[in-house]
């Protein structure tokens, strides 16, 4: 198996900026920033890091409001704080072995094994979704459970190639993303069509059964963009599990049986001790997040007097053309093109 996978591999393997060298900084900071996100995403948001932080010593220098801004609008925010938090973990030389990675935030089993195979060529596979499908497709596996998923691991370590551990988890890893997809298999193009018994019984894309897409919720939120003699108010988002270390409009969720109006009224005054009346709707918005989705009702408001204003996180007053200076969530940014579309 492992030859005519190398050999397909080094014959049509991406050009993708992390190859370039085996520097296992270089390695953890693309497969943290592609874990849940696409190549072509990552790829300019890897660019830009790397020229800022070209070592591990430079990134350990940083501060993270830094960091998190260069990490603005790749999503999934726990990924940039559990990497700033390892980094500071990291006494000398990146670990190179499993029990001192795994140790780190951020980095699960998939991830220091990938990392292990690839800049220290040791004889491990790190097997996540895509690697996990072609190993449930050659073996004509369909049901999800612990024991096929043991055959699916043993399966894939025993034809490990221990000359070229990395280039393996890479030749893997480009088959799942360019020829046996989820949804779609290139069957014909594919250097193991003849070991591949989900091949030879005419339906891959049916391997492993597919899981059944749940419903998001969708909650309904009033966001105000407070202002006071030019200047608006921002808040930062603190020891959260959600957006932490961003920065926002201050707002939250509707209340059942409450009106947007209600709504934000009262969330500005939970947040920020301020009171306003007679906030104007600017628009709407719609926003999906991984787990859940948000319907915003955007609001401006105009606070008499200023001298209340206790939040318990840290706030700003600063003027909206200066906003672009903090790290945003994504829906903020819709809200921008909202008052720019107003202005």
């Amino acid at each position: 198996m492992q030859n005519e996978l190398l050999n397909w591999f080094y014959l049509n393997k991406r050009n993708l900026p992390w190859r370039h060298g085996r520097s296992p900084y270089r390695i953890w900071v693309s497969e943290i920033m592609l874990q849940q996100t696409q190549v072509k995403t990552v790829i300019p948001y890897y660019k830009k890091w790397i020229k800022k932080y070209p070592t591990l010593n430079s990134f350990k220098e940083s501060k993270f409001d830094d960091v998190i801004k260069m990490w603005e609008g790749l999503g999934y925010y726990s990924r940039c704080k559990n990497m700033f938090n390892a980094a500071k973990l990291i006494k000398s030389s990146f670990p190179n072995n499993y029990d001192d990675l795994i140790k780190l935030p951020g980095i699960g089993d998939y991830t220091a094994k990938t990392i292990l195979a690839i800049a220290f060529k040791k004889n491990l596979v790190g097997i996540d979704t895509n690697l996990e499908r072609i190993g449930y497709r050659i073996l004509g596996l369909k049901t999800k459970t612990k024991r096929n998923q043991k055959r699916v691991i043993r399966f894939l370590e025993e034809n490990q190639c221990t000359k070229n551990p990395g280039d393996y988890n890479e030749a893997l890893m480009d088959l799942g993303s360019s020829l046996c997809k989820a949804s779609i298999a290139h069957c014909n193009e594919c250097p193991l069509k003849n070991i591949c018994k989900a091949y030879a019984r005419s339906s891959p894309t049916t391997y492993p059964t597919p899981k059944a897409s749940k419903k998001i919720p969708i909650y309904d939120v009033a966001i105000s963009v407070i202002e006071y003699q030019n200047k608006v108010l921002i808040t930062k988002r603190q020891n959260t599990k959600f957006l932490s270390g961003l920065w926002e409009f201050p707002g939250g969720k509707i209340e059942k049986n409450e009106t947007a109006v209600d709504a934000i009224i009262r969330e500005v005054k939970e947040e920020t001790n301020l009171t306003i009346s007679n906030p104007v709707f600017l628009g709407n918005i719609t926003h999906k997040y991984s787990h859940f989705g948000v319907n915003i009702s955007l609001f401006k408001s105009f606070p008499k007097s200023i001298k209340t204003l206790n939040s318990y996180r840290e706030h700003r007053w600063i003027k909206l053309k200066d906003i672009l200076n903090f790290p945003l969530p994504k829906a903020n940014h819709k809200m921008l093109d909202i008052l720019k579309k107003l202005n």
